[in-house]
């Protein structure tokens, strides 16, 4: 017998530890790595959503709103956190309570009685209860505290819901500015990149027939090696242009949900009077901001869920009331009423809250000056965003005017270069540098132009104004598009919104008594 215990023992352990050794996972194969890559990238060309007619401004943002997946991400939390607020409701709730059950034994649960007095049997063996019965009951208890607990969690959850509103709010402001951005450097690509090609391709014949007469000696080798010398440079530029405006277009694609490899016709250009009506009225600028950036309004809302804080400790300090109710059934035949109700009321003090209770309100209360302390730094750095902001907004005002006027010149110089090698007046090699300096200025302006336009976008998301509300549904496309064209057009109009009249503040109370004439410290100079 001894012996087949063991043996089952040794087979349980074997059997064990073969388990334990089959837990460690084996590395995925290289062919599980190419089909599940497969798969995801079948899955990413899917979610593709192809251009139709040239693409705006307003179209481009829409895209992006729609199909990103930051935004995306945002909807689902405030989803999320409405769910969680109707959970919170719905704790306040009584809990109730249905309960069944069976009991069966294999004989009586039969017993006497003993006289307490003379320890007498004073009754012989008998039972109250059937072997087998079944029970039933539906219990109702509501606890006074539980409910008050329950009261100021739901209204936490209901500001935690208007926090992820706000930090959608920020997401799409993201989104906007990166489109934005990327959608005027993308333009720009596009204008300028049919013009590279064609300069690469005659610049690189060129130096081929440099490389050629050096060859041959036909010419000084030091006069050719500094031509060869400035025709690299003037390629190596040109390739650093074409990159740089190519990866714009790439993120665009990004963006847009779209393959980089797509060929995007822009509709519309430029506007050549791109200051807005409003002007730089610094000081309404920073009352727009500190009322309407998502920062804080997200610390203002924390600061409401901290004071509830304060009320969950102090009610905590109070006894808790409850109540229960329930009605209650027993098959057990032997019973004089089968069916029966009760109701009762109890009441409990947690004594020790006496002590726990005034260092718990403390500690709410300095989570409370904690976030208006936070709140007000944030504020001191949001209006320096406003004011960097509006001083970018300035200078790249002043720098796209300068870079206009040197495009301008470079124009011209251009016509020139082209009529004089017309009049094989100068080299190809010539002609390929002064039209390199015309494409640079150019790209100046257009740089300094794509600055204007991004600096204007961030002088509307320092202060907080949104292109599209944060509440807005991002389903359908052409309807989101006709929002955010409209909302362009009321910014490039120039209008801020208009914030309702501060309440007056209330005039000190006339004081009773003097008050203490502070003490003035003068400063000593040696």
């Amino acid at each position: 017998m001894r012996t087949a215990v063991v043996s089952v023992a040794v087979s349980l352990a074997a059997l064990l530890v073969a388990g334990c050794g089959s837990l460690r996972p084996d590395a995925m194969t290289m062919e599980e790595n190419v089909k599940r890559a497969q798969a995801d990238r079948k899955k990413i060309e899917q979610a593709y959503v192809p251009v139709s007619g040239p693409l705006s401004l307003s179209e481009a943002i829409a895209r992006s709103l729609k199909y990103n997946y930051d935004g995306q991400l945002a909807k689902t939390e405030i989803n999320m956190q409405e769910k969680q607020l109707d959970l919170a409701l719905s704790q306040m709730l009584p809990r109730l309570a249905a309960g069944a059950g069976y009991d069966g034994r294999t004989n009586y649960n039969a017993a006497q009685s003993i006289d307490v007095f003379t320890q007498q049997q004073s009754l012989t063996y008998s039972y109250s209860q059937q072997p087998q019965f079944s029970t039933a009951d539906l219990t109702l208890t509501w606890n006074a505290l539980d409910l008050g607990l329950s009261f100021f969690q739901a209204r936490q959850q209901g500001y935690r819901v208007l926090i992820a509103i706000e930090r959608r709010r920020k997401v799409i402001d993201n989104i906007v500015r990166s489109t934005a951005t990327a959608y005027w450097r993308a333009k720009t690509a596009s204008e300028l990149l049919p013009r590279i090609d064609p300069m690469l391709k005659t610049a690189r014949q060129i130096l081929e027939a440099s490389r050629a007469a050096s060859a041959q000696n036909l010419q000084s080798p030091l006069a050719l090696l500094d031509f060869q010398q400035n025709m690299v440079i003037v390629l190596s530029e040109l390739e650093r242009i074409r990159n740089e405006l190519s990866a714009a277009r790439i993120e665009l694609a990004t963006l847009i949900n779209i393959p980089a490899s797509t060929d995007v016709v822009f509709s519309g250009g430029f506007a050549d009077n791109i200051e807005p009506q409003f002007g730089l009225n610094n000081h309404r600028l920073e009352d727009i901001g500190l009322t309407l950036r998502p920062e804080l309004r997200i610390e203002a809302y924390q600061k409401k869920i901290d004071q509830q804080d304060i009320y969950k400790e102090i009610l905590k300090m109070l006894p808790g009331i409850g109540m229960i109710g329930g009605f209650n059934f027993n098959s057990n035949n032997l019973l004089y009423t089968n069916t029966w109700g009760e109701i009762g009321i109890r009441a409990t003090f947690n004594l020790m809250s006496m002590i726990q209770g005034p260092r718990a309100i403390a500690v709410a209360k300095q989570a409370v000056d904690l976030s208006e302390e936070r709140r007000v730094a944030l504020s001191v750095a949001i209006l320096s965003q406003i004011n960097l902001a509006i001083n970018e907004y300035a200078n790249s005002l002043d720098t796209f005017k300068t870079a206009k006027d040197v495009d301008r010149v470079g124009v011209q110089i251009g016509r020139v270069a082209d009529s004089v090698s017309e009049a094989g007046a100068q080299s190809e090699a010539d002609r390929i540098r002064r039209q390199l300096t015309v494409l640079t200025t150019r790209i100046a302006r257009d740089r300094a132009q794509v600055r204007v336009l991004a600096s204007l976008a961030s002088v509307y998301s320092a202060t907080g104004m949104d292109l599209v509300p944060a509440g807005a549904e991002l389903q359908d496309l052409p309807t989101l598009t006709g929002q955010v064209e409209q909302a362009i057009i009321r910014w490039q109009a120039g209008q801020l919104p208009e914030l309702p009249a501060a309440p007056p503040a209330p005039e000190p109370a006339p004081s009773t008594s003097e008050a203490p004439v502070a003490p003035v410290h003068t400063a000593k100079v040696d």
